[in-house]
């Protein structure tokens, strides 16, 4: 493990430091490891890796904070670099428009997003896909639930993520043909 890849595990433990995963007692943390572990498993750079890490910092722990939005892109930029921010605004949602507005906004841009912002995009639709099909053997059709959109529109958002990386070739690298399959075990009727 690389340095910069540590303190960015260190710095997204610090962020995500009390959270849980949506509906569960799973602490946060363990999606931003899984979605590094997807982005070692396939070879990507430590830039990736390293975003990868750090992806839901933005999104999921500024409490709409517009100040503290700017100061943790400042940290991200100062310790991590330009390019490692701009993979991570790319994966940071407006949270304040609607569930729909947000998942369209994220489908539309992946088509011009970079190789390395479909990359980590991948990973963490992977890393969720996956909890959410473990959640859904374990506690069956309930886990819906906990969702801010009922399931047909989660399928409608995992299979247009899907469609929409295209600049992954999931022969190079297997996390794009895992999240197809994931995918259809899921939403499988």
């Amino acid at each position: 493990m690389t340095e910069q890849i540590h303190q960015a595990i260190y710095y997204a433990g610090k962020r995500h430091a009390g959270q849980v995963r949506k509906g569960t007692s799973v602490p946060y943390l363990v999606h931003p490891m899984e979605v590094m572990g997807i982005l070692i498993e396939n070879n990507c750079s430590e830039d990736v890796v390293v975003a990868g890490i750090l992806h839901d910092v933005i999104e999921d722990t500024c409490d709409d904070n517009d100040i503290i939005r700017d100061i943790v892109r400042a940290e991200i930029q100062n310790k991590f670099g330009e390019h490692v921010l701009s993979i991570v605004n790319s994966e940071s949602e407006d949270k304040s428009k609607t569930w729909k507005e947000r998942k369209q906004h994220t489908i539309d841009a992946l088509a011009d997003d970079s190789f390395e912002v479909q990359a980590v995009c991948c990973a963490d639709k992977l890393s969720n896909i996956m909890s959410i099909y473990a959640d859904v053997q374990s506690s069956g059709e309930k886990v819906w639930g906990r969702f801010n959109a009922p399931k047909d529109n989660l399928h409608w958002y995992y299979q247009s993520v899907y469609e929409h990386l295209t600049k992954i070739d999931e022969t190079k690298y297997p996390m794009k043909k895992q999240l197809g399959e994931f995918i259809a075990k899921v939403f499988a009727k």
